[in-house]
């Protein structure tokens, strides 16, 4: 019995349930039933949206496969290589002497004999020895070829193409002959690679410098007189190369052609006071007195402190017969102090 009490009392303790699960059902309303015809609509429009979506990812996937990966072309070169550095060897600039200083130190080869003047002449200009002259280096001339714009890059085509001596190259290699012969006591091979390297470049100063140095140390006058000319008729401006031809030729006697060879260059030499003053002397000897006389008043206004030209001026002015003006001139000299005790000398006697 008890059993059963139980199960009585189970099932009453459940009956609230069951009474709100019958509202619940209660409330539920079935949907009205739809119309004919919507359905099969709704459907067939969802089949054409379907086939349209798998049609446009057909194409694009279609596209996809046909279209190529793009390709990327490589930066063209340079326009211009610049060639390796030993490809290049670069020229043996010429070198260019500088013109002689006509008022540099006395040479003893060309000093004049006291005979030759009632006062010293102004000293010839020494012929320097110039340094000794690198040899050339052979140039070469590098082309490059740009590869053109239409077609692909590649390697660039460099020639190289020996560059023409010039005359300055040529006289340059027979220089340096000529020093290392020098060097090594050959004074005959020498003076005759001078010589061929004037041959080749008749106006290389320096090598013309070099020839007469050795030529006059040698005591070859004539052929320093020859050397000196051939340069002073292609260089008429090289005023130094003049006195010291004047100077030889004086001392040979030969005054006239003494006098013609600084007449020559004179006009290079208008601020020489030494050249003016041997010009004078020259005009002197030939028995000019006025020219001389022009010749060192032209040297005494460029150097006043200096008694020779001051001297020579008085005594031109005297054989020309001015004498007030030689006496002024005379004492002139005398007042610079500049004059030895000869010549000091010679300056008081034509004042008594």
């Amino acid at each position: 019995m008890s059993l059963i009490n139980d199960m009585l009392r189970n099932l009453e303790a459940k009956r609230p349930d069951d009474l709100a699960r019958q509202s619940l059902q209660r409330e539920i309303r079935s949907l009205p039933p739809e119309k004919r015809g919507q359905g099969k609509k709704l459907l067939l429009l969802l089949l054409a949206g379907g086939l349209v979506v798998a049609g446009a990812v057909a194409v694009h996937q279609a596209g996809l496969l046909d279209a190529s990966p793009p390709v990327i072309a490589p930066p063209p070169p340079p326009a211009t290589l610049i060639a390796p550095p030993e490809l290049v060897s670069p020229a043996a600039p010429a070198q260019q002497a500088s013109p002689v200083d006509a008022g540099v130190p006395a040479d003893e080869s060309l000093r004049l004999s006291s005979n030759l003047a009632v006062f010293p002449l102004p000293a010839a200009p020494v012929l320097g020895v110039p340094d000794p002259v690198a040899p050339p280096v052979p140039a070469t001339s590098v082309r490059t070829e740009a590869a053109p714009a239409s077609m692909p890059p590649g390697p660039v085509k460099i020639e190289k193409s020996p560059v023409a001596a010039t005359s300055r190259d040529r006289a340059d290699a027979e220089y340096r002959k000529a020093e290392m012969a020098l060097a090594s006591g050959r004074s005959g091979e020498a003076l005759d690679g001078m010589r061929a390297a004037l041959k080749v470049d008749p106006g290389y100063v320096q090598v013309r410098q070099a020839l007469l140095r050795q030529l006059l140390d040698m005591r070859r006058m004539d052929d320093a007189m020859v050397v000196l000319q051939e340069g002073v008729d292609l260089m008429p401006t090289q005023t130094g190369w003049a006195m010291s031809l004047a100077r030889l030729q004086l001392e040979q006697g030969d005054l006239a052609a003494a006098d013609r060879t600084l007449a020559r260059s004179q006009v290079y030499a208008e601020a020489n006071a030494d050249y003016a003053g041997f010009q004078g002397h020259l005009k002197s000897r030939l028995g000019a007195h006025r020219q001389a006389a022009a010749h060192y008043q032209r040297a005494s206004r460029l150097v006043p402190n200096e008694g020779r030209w001051w001297l020579g001026l008085g005594l031109a002015l005297e054989a020309d017969g001015r004498v007030p003006e030689a006496r002024d001139a005379l004492r002139r000299a005398l007042s610079t102090s500049s004059l030895n005790a000869e010549l000091s000398a010679v300056a008081e006697q034509h004042l008594r």
